[in-house]
């Protein structure tokens, strides 16, 4: 990858099951390149739950510079290792109702498609197995804006997106090596006053800055061009401030932070990092004002003793840092609301299509209504999609459980959102996974209290729910607060037998029967908001990999049965990073089976395997060499006979002998696959003869010279059938360049006939 090199990149995550996940998913991502290969990858389970995100950072940062540490060969935690280090700490941030594993690892919005990325146009397609994820834009984000900062620690908020319509350009760091350095974007008032803003002074300082300001502070705050100033989530702080906020595990209560303070038998202590630890470096913030909690706009936070010994620490160590703001030109700030119809459009903005299908497998026949979005759906069943309808995670697993007296085509009405979560239930001891489906309105607000002005279910008022179901509001909510977040409404598992998908839209359209009603009145039913803290990360992930690749593999195959050409390596490489070769391997097979009456596919299809065979192999050895081992004798005489289904039987169930003793033979069965695909296109050049006739001529005189021309010649691709290199991705072919100089054949042969 282009751009700064990270010594470490560290994610702040809610739990240890998550973080292990986010771990795993990062270092795959790192070894298909997306992230560079050089940097440690760390997942750091926060202290608890919801802790905030200055807690969250403290606690990773000691954890990434206890690692350093080690790594170092010092016997104690020493922040030195920061003066030379390039550190990137992710903040996952809380969970999001629309994407299980988060607002990071959401489909990004500019690379919504069908499938994962099928890169080029015309005759120079390259497949591409990964999806882009949000994560992956602002890793690229953070790369291109660090590449000339000095060492230090980049924090970056991950529940943003930062839309800009041209490359972002590196930041000019050349006098901020020890200072702390908060980006700052524009946006209208009203977009500030629900998230945030800031006040920058002439000498481009940060003097203030407020969550959820008021209507008047805001107004005081804008420009003459009706926009005002707010943090864009992402700040640089110099290894000297660092090292400071390491040193803080140390004094208590802050070490309440970090982990240090939970093994040390504390109650965990809950900071921001924007309005406790940055807000104490703004220039007209006053000591008074920021101990006692005032500064903070908002939500009422208590004020307890606690709290009031943790800001003063945090004022007598950062006050005297100032916070300079560096403005982000040209970009937009955009937080997503925990609105499903605010997602949709986000895709919808991007898609040239009426409807958005994102990483999704659909069958032929669905019909998908106008602003729909699909992510990492795969639906080989009968369907008909109302229009503005969000569909995420749904699976056959969900939509083969439907009862046997069912419609065959299963309809989701309009406006309604329909996912499958994998979620994890039970104790470390003992656990069990369950998927389960969950359904609402695309303009449902998740947290507005039931009864209140705005509050629906599946679109609609929720007392038009109670009447309509029966359902009482207590069988909903046994606590409080009572909103559609933390309503009961979902079955997990229940006395009678397995969920079916009509257990989950009867609850956005019609009355249930009574069977219907006491099925789901004697099931164990969750909330959505118990799901989102059981979800199974590992599981989502792989869930979202598994389509993509599917789709890739399809895409594949058609590529080969038609002959288009697309270049498969990439693909190739990716799959075998996921272990995937075995799938590969069976798809390719079977497409010989497919096309035995078209030998350069066929030749094609192995050229395929050796380069698969090639890449597992690594760089043991050389993919040109000898290729006639008695063991693969049988296979090469049915191609001989044109057996081509019996011949490429006996080469996987040989190729099964070689790849699982070591790499050495792995790159010799890689080379006695690419002696298959010659021994197919020798004997399609072996066929040039049926069209070669020879006529009689009479021979030049004797003494008179004949004379030959022919331009020079360029090798651009592929070799001729018995040398390499060899065209692996279009069995037999050999390009060339023919070469005039002066617009003349430069090879001349001259013979004359003599007397003999």
């Amino acid at each position: 990858m282009e751009g700064a090199r990270w010594t470490a990149i560290v994610c702040t995550c809610q739990n240890r099951e998550s973080a292990n996940a986010f771990r795993k998913e990062l270092q795959i991502r790192q070894k298909k390149g997306i992230i560079c290969s050089g940097a440690v990858i760390m997942a750091v389970d926060d202290p608890k739950p919801n802790i905030g995100s200055g807690s969250a950072t403290l606690n990773a940062l000691i954890s990434v510079t206890e690692y350093l540490a080690a790594r170092g060969g010092h016997k104690v935690v020493t922040a030195e290792v920061l003066y030379n280090a390039r550190i990137l700490i992710l903040l996952l941030g809380a969970t999001f109702p629309f994407s299980p594993c988060g607002h990071a690892f959401m489909p990004a919005p500019d690379k919504a498609s069908s499938s994962p990325s099928s890169e080029g146009t015309g005759d120079n397609q390259q497949l591409d197995a990964e999806v882009t994820m949000n994560i992956d834009r602002l890793m690229e984000n953070m790369m291109k804006l660090s590449e000339n900062s000095p060492p230090g620690l980049w924090i970056a908020s991950t529940d943003m997106i930062l839309h800009h319509p041209h490359p972002i350009k590196p930041l000019d760091m050349s006098d901020m090596k020890d200072c702390v350095c908060a980006l700052t974007v524009k946006t209208t008032p009203q977009y500030a006053m629900k998230h945030g803003a800031c006040k920058i002074s002439e000498s481009g300082e940060v003097s203030r800055i407020l969550h959820m300001a008021s209507e008047e502070v805001i107004k005081s705050w804008t420009k003459a061009d009706g926009t005002c100033d707010m943090l864009a989530g992402i700040v640089y702080v110099g290894p000297s401030v660092a090292k400071s906020m390491v040193y803080i595990h140390t004094v208590p209560p802050l070490d309440a932070c970090t982990y240090f303070g939970l093994d040390n038998g504390a109650q965990p202590l809950s900071l921001s990092l924007f309005f406790d630890i940055l807000l104490c470096m703004t220039a007209d913030i006053e000591e008074e004002e920021f101990v006692s909690g005032q500064s903070r706009a908002g939500p009422a936070q208590q004020s307890s003793a606690i709290m009031r010994r943790a800001r003063t620490h945090l004022w007598n160590t950062f006050s005297g840092t100032k916070m300079r703001a560096v403005h982000l030109v040209g970009v937009q700030h955009d937080y997503l609301r925990h609105v499903a119809a605010d997602v949709c459009n986000r895709y919808l903005q991007s898609h040239e299509e009426k409807h958005c299908v994102i990483n999704s497998r659909v069958q032929s026949e669905a019909t998908i209504g106008d602003g729909s979005v699909l992510i990492n759906c795969n639906i080989q069943h009968p369907i008909v999609i109302g229009a503005n309808c969000f569909l995420s995670g749904v699976t056959n697993t969900l939509l083969e459980l439907q009862a046997a007296d069912l419609s065959p085509v299963l309809s989701v009405p309009d406006g309604i959102a329909l996912q499958e979560i994998r979620v994890t239930m039970g104790t470390a001891q003992k656990c069990f996974h369950l998927d389960v489906g969950v359904v609402y309105g695309i303009n449902d607000l998740l947290t507005a209290s039931e009864g209140s002005e705005g509050a629906t279910f599946c679109n609609r008022p929720w007392s038009e729910f109670f009447e309509r179901t029966k359902i009482q509001s207590s069988e909903l909510w046994p606590t409080t607060p009572h909103n559609l977040l933390t309503a009961k409404l979902y079955v997990a598992s229940h006395t009678h037998p397995e969920a079916t998908t009509e257990d989950i839209l009867w609850l956005a359209i019609g009355s249930p029967s009574e069977e219907t009603l006491l099925r789901w009145r004697s099931a164990w039913r969750v909330s959505l908001m118990d799901i989102l803290r059981r979800v199974d990360s590992e599981a989502e992930f792989k869930k979202g990999r598994d389509i993509a690749f599917q789709l890739q593999l399809d895409r594949m195959v058609a590529a080969l049965k038609n002959n288009e050409l697309v270049c498969f390596l990439s693909f190739f490489k990716q799959s075998l990073v996921e272990n995937r070769q075995h799938d590969l391997f069976a798809t390719l097979d079977h497409v010989v089976e497919e096309v035995l009456d078209k030998p350069l596919v066929i030749c094609r299809t192995y050229a395929c395997i050796a380069d698969i065979l090639g890449y597992m192999a690594g760089e043991v050895g050389i993919r040109g060499g000898p290729a006639a081992n008695i063991a693969w004798r049988m296979a090469f005489n049915l191609l001989e006979k044109e057996d081509y289904l019996a011949a490429t039987r006996a080469l996987a169930a040989e190729r099964k002998n070689w790849t699982d003793n070591g790499p050495d033979r792995i790159i010799r069965a890689s080379r006695h696959y690419e002696r298959a695909g010659h021994i197919i296109t020798r004997m399609g050049v072996a066929t040039a003869k049926k069209f070669i006739s020879g006529t009689q001529s009479e021979p030049p005189p004797i003494g008179q010279p004949v004379t030959v021309t022919a331009p020079a010649r360029i090798d651009i691709a592929g070799g001729w059938t018995d040398t390499p290199p060899q065209a692996y991705e279009w069995g037999g072919v050999v390009v060339t360049l023919a070469i005039k100089i002066n617009d003349e054949k430069p090879i001349k042969c001259t013979a004359t006939r003599i007397e003999g």
